[in-house]
């Protein structure tokens, strides 16, 4: 792999993103701050659309394709939904019918569904039977919305992106795969052209511009096509419930918030701000520390779940594994609240005294 291959998607990539930030006034791509975003300013949401063009015009500039057009209509769909919702708020209801749309598009382009739930010890798992395409769908939802629920800080979601590639890249690497190296590359290239004007840095105090809603579903939804295309047979490169671990916080997260939702009678696509990273900000921890390490807890599981996969553990025994964090994470916030409730009594009964 040249230089210049991943040189172009990265110069690409950066290059959009500050014409299109420009333009952004104009084109009414615009996030202002609000009660739930208080980033201080009118930020370009152009992200996403920049990283998209400059993918696509790199691979074609280079002539790689592979089974790409597989994710096409699907992708072009979330990221013309996003495009408009970052324009003008979609209500939730309409974005989540577009995601499952794209999802069913996705799965009928690819021919893919997963066939069984695995189970430790039991072969050939539990079968889906007549649920498969219904089960598959609702994991890609889950993966598309748990990625754009985490585009809540400078740098977040792209660094959670650039992690889930990188679990595809290794197991495409492993596997020989030459052209799937090439388009995850390429991909990982763009993002990074992203995060140069969106995470924060030595030179950066503030994001330039914003993935937005565009870019969260779109790059989320090719997440999904990248695992269903490693894990087709006959040439499978990774099992399907690797993706669990390559967007493992997200997921998580996403998991944690809806639980406690529901718990409390609100609905789970209500939005506010008891995700993970604004409990950290809450807390008092900058962006630029508790971004990074919610990058390293990231990393920290899907290379986790790499070494188990690498050291032959089957599919039953990482999901359950991951189910295992799932509960952890939930039970971990639970007695965080606790204290967290004790210790706010305890300061009311200070003042009153």
């Amino acid at each position: 792999m040249s230089f210049n291959y991943l040189f172009y998607p990265f110069a690409l990539s950066l290059i959009f993103c500050l014409v299109l930030a420009r333009l952004a006034p104009w084109l009414a791509l615009m996030d202002r701050p609000d009660a739930r975003k208080q980033h201080g300013r009118a930020v370009p949401v152009v992200g996403g659309i920049a990283i998209m063009a400059a993918y696509i015009l790199a691979l074609k500039l280079r002539g790689i394709g592979g089974n790409l057009y597989e994710a096409m209509l699907p992708v072009g769909l979330v990221l013309i939904v996003g495009v408009i919702d970052d324009a003008r708020p979609v209500s939730a209801r309409a974005k989540l019918a577009a995601q499952c749309i794209a999802a069913w598009l996705l799965l009928r382009a690819t021919g893919f569904s997963l066939g069984e739930v695995p189970i430790p010890g039991v072969e050939g798992g539990l079968p889906l039977g007549a649920l498969d395409t219904a089960v598959t769908m609702f994991v890609i939802v889950g993966v598309v919305n748990a990625l754009n629920l985490s585009d809540g800080a400078d740098g977040l979601a792209g660094g959670h992106v650039l992690i889930a590639l990188a679990v595809f890249l290794f197991a495409a690497r492993a596997a020989g795969r030459d052209t799937e190296v090439l388009l995850i590359a390429g991909l990982m290239s763009c993002v990074m052209g992203f995060l140069t004007v969106n995470a924060r840095h030595p030179m950066l105090a503030r994001a330039h511009v914003f993935m937005g809603d565009a870019g969260a579903l779109a790059l989320g939804t090719l997440l999904c096509w990248f695992a269903i295309h490693l894990s087709r047979e006959p040439h499978q490169a990774m099992p399907p419930v690797l993706l669990l671990y390559a967007v493992a916080l997200p997921l998580l997260d996403m998991a944690t918030v809806s639980v406690r939702r529901l718990l409390q009678g609100a609905s789970p696509m209500r939005p506010d701000r008891t995700h993970l990273h604004h409990i950290l900000c809450l807390k008092g921890l900058s962006v630029e520390l508790s971004v990074p390490l919610l990058w390293a807890f990231n990393g920290l599981v899907a290379a986790g779940g790499l070494t188990l996969w690498r050291m032959g553990a089957s599919q039953g025994v990482l999901l359950l594994v991951w189910l295992c964090i799932l509960v952890g994470k939930m039970l971990w916030m639970r007695v965080w609240e606790e204290v967290e409730s004790v210790s706010s009594e305890s300061a009311d009964e200070r003042r009153e005294a």
